[in-house]
């Protein structure tokens, strides 16, 4: 009897040790900007050694979003999404694309919305006008917008599912 009880009051022990050890490790990390100059820096975030570089956003200066217009209003003239990412109110977008001789205009715009059921689907749109820009340069851009008036579109709903569209692979990325 006393060895049953012995062996149960470890096995029990080994348990007790196993939670405390495991709930210990899976902490979740909030990965977010680390750098307190970025105008997205959050103090209760983890940063992975060089994804300040992916995480933050320097340039106060981020463009308006463009809402209930008609997307046929707007030049869709070719470039590549490298990297889209939401922080905050802020959507940044890195693009590349051809040109080097002409100014090239980007705009982010949403069409009309319908607040239906929740969640509300908003896609968003990144118009490029070149400029009819014939050089063949590649160019590398990273482009901010102010999405803050996303949140308040639909009052009544808590849900929002937020997308913009890839012309290259004519689909959505999804956030």
């Amino acid at each position: 009897m006393r060895f049953v009880y012995r062996k149960l009051r470890l096995t029990v022990t080994g348990l007790i040790f196993m939670c405390l050890y495991f709930a210990s490790c899976n902490k979740e990390k909030k990965i977010g900007c680390t750098d307190p100059r970025a105008i997205n820096y959050d103090a209760e975030a983890t940063s992975i050694p060089g994804s300040d570089v992916n995480h933050c956003i320097y340039d106060s200066s981020c463009l308006n979003l463009i809402q209930n217009v008609n997307l046929d209003n707007f030049d869709m003239d070719y470039y590549n999404i490298d990297t889209a990412f939401i922080y905050g109110d802020f959507l940044q977008i890195n693009i590349s694309y051809g040109g080097g001789c002409e100014e090239h205009i980007f705009n982010l715009v949403q069409e009309p919305l319908f607040c239906g059921t929740p969640p509300v689907h908003i896609p968003l749109y990144l118009t490029h006008n070149s400029n009819n820009d014939n050089c063949e340069a590649v160019l590398i851009e990273e482009l901010c917008f102010d999405i803050s008036e996303l949140y308040t579109l639909c009052a009544d709903s808590t849900e929002l599912f937020i997308s913009l569209s890839d012309p290259e692979n004519n689909t959505f990325i999804n956030f």
